[in-house]
C-alpha cells in the first residue's frame, strides 16, 4: 500500500504540449504578426530539469504595406528546435526557462503594381524563453510562455504561446 501511495505522487517523466503561438517578426521597420501551432515533447530527467523537442507550423499569415505600393504577406512555414528546460515547482505552479537552438523557415509573397513574387528564408540560431505552467491535476497542465526563436542579421522572431500539456 505504501508503494502505491509513493507511486501516485511521482510525476510521469514524459510529457507533451500543444499550444497556439502569437508571433512577431521584426526586420528594421518591417513588422508582422503571424500565428503558429506549436507542439513540444519533453522528458523530465530530474524534478528541476527536462529536455525538449519543439515543432511549429504557421496557421495564419500577416500583411505588411511598405507605403510605396508593395504589400508583403508573411507566414511561418515551420520551426523546430531542441531545448534544455530548467524549472522550479511552487506547489501546483511551475516556472521555467528554455535554452537551446531553433531553426525557422518563413514564407513571403511580395505584391506590387507589376505582380507578385514568392520566396522563403530559413535560419537557425540560439533560442531562449521563460514561462509558467499550472497543474490542473497530476497529468494535465496549462501554460504560457514567451520565446525568442531567432535573431540574426537584424531580424528577430519572438512571441507568446498559450498551451495545454499532458504527462504520459
Amino acid at each position: 500500500m505504501l508503494g502505491t501511495a509513493a507511486q501516485a505522487q511521482t510525476r510521469a517523466p514524459l510529457y507533451g504540449e500543444l499550444g497556439y503561438s502569437f508571433l512577431e517578426l521584426k526586420d528594421g521597420g518591417f513588422k508582422v504578426k503571424p500565428h503558429a501551432l506549436r507542439g513540444i515533447v519533453g522528458y523530465e530527467f530530474h524534478p528541476n530539469i527536462a529536455a525538449e523537442g519543439m515543432l511549429a507550423f504557421g496557421v495564419r499569415s500577416d500583411d505588411f504595406n511598405d507605403g510605396a505600393g508593395t504589400t508583403s504577406d508573411v507566414k511561418l512555414r515551420h520551426a523546430f528546435g531542441v531545448f534544455v528546460k530548467p524549472k522550479y515547482n511552487f506547489g501546483p505552479a511551475e516556472v521555467f526557462a528554455r535554452l537551446g537552438y531553433a531553426r525557422v523557415k518563413v514564407k513571403f509573397t511580395d505584391c506590387d503594381a507589376l505582380g507578385c513574387a514568392s520566396g522563403s528564408d530559413s535560419d537557425g540560431d540560439f533560442a531562449y524563453g521563460i514561462g509558467a505552467n499550472y497543474n490542473i491535476n497530476p497529468r494535465m497542465y496549462v501554460g504560457a510562455d514567451w520565446m525568442r526563436l531567432n535573431k540574426n542579421d537584424g531580424a528577430k522572431l519572438q512571441g507568446m504561446t498559450i498551451s495545454f500539456g499532458y504527462r504520459f
